[in-house]
């Protein structure tokens, strides 16, 4: 008999592409079944603004609120249009953290001790690669499971 491998903690990166999408639905629709705690990041380029009277850039607090709220409106549109009105929202972590995206995916899952990162694939990484520069990134340095999914490719059969 085969062994499950438990699924207790999983890291969704969304960046709102049709495969980031996608991952959201497939990340959630796992976790559903698993019964895992879910958390769903956003990463951006770090927020700056320029204070004047400092003359240099400073992050403001005010900026991340915006970017955070902005997050939650587009996770909720997701929600209601996947349909995912049944999954347990208490089990669903919002992160909203700046830096380069890969790096910020790993940081998390390391922090979190995720068992499985699911992650959305645009397929425009380095040569003969098949995953976005990201994704492949995550997948190759990640210490837990990736998996990748691709919006809108045609099976081959």
């Amino acid at each position: 008999m085969h062994k499950l491998v438990p699924i207790n903690t999983v890291i969704i990166p969304i960046d709102f592409t049709d495969s980031g999408r996608q991952a959201f639905y497939a990340g959630i629709s796992l976790a559903a079944k698993t019964g895992a705690e879910v958390f769903v990041l956003h990463v951006s380029e770090p927020i700056r603004a320029f204070d004047f009277g400092k003359k240099r850039y400073v992050e403001t607090a005010e900026t991340i609120t915006r970017v955070e709220e902005g997050v939650t409106r587009r996770i909720n549109e997701l929600w209601e249009e996947g349909g995912l009105e049944a999954v347990d929202r208490r089990k669903i972590h919002m992160v909203v953290r700046g830096g380069k995206a890969a790096n910020v995916i790993l940081d998390l899952a390391k922090e979190k001790n995720a068992d499985l990162i699911v992650v959305g694939s645009s397929g425009e990484g380095g040569v003969g690669s098949q995953l976005g520069t990201t994704s492949e990134k995550v997948t190759r340095e990640a210490a837990c499971s990736v998996l990748c999914i691709r919006a809108g490719k045609p099976h081959r059969g």
